[in-house]
């Protein structure tokens, strides 16, 4: 898990495709972003992640290799 001011990057194990994490902001709106393309879906628009979408594009590749080892 990963804590910015009003948002937490996070990743569920044993969750099925595709690879994604979870971002949830503190007024209780959440979403999701793909780690292939960085879509977003859910409650959350870009502008309000940005600093969250910067820090899971850096990391991506850590992502990828932890999404899969906890999904085999």
């Amino acid at each position: 898990m990963q804590h910015f001011d009003n948002t937490r990057v996070l990743m569920f194990l044993d969750e099925h495709p595709p690879p994604r994490v979870h971002v949830k902001l503190k007024d209780g709106r959440d979403g999701t972003a793909d780690l292939e393309g960085f879509a977003l879906k859910g409650r959350v628009v870009e502008r309000e992640i940005r600093e969250a979408l910067a820090w899971i594009k850096t990391n991506r590749d850590f992502l990828f290799d932890e999404w899969r080892r906890n999904n085999p």
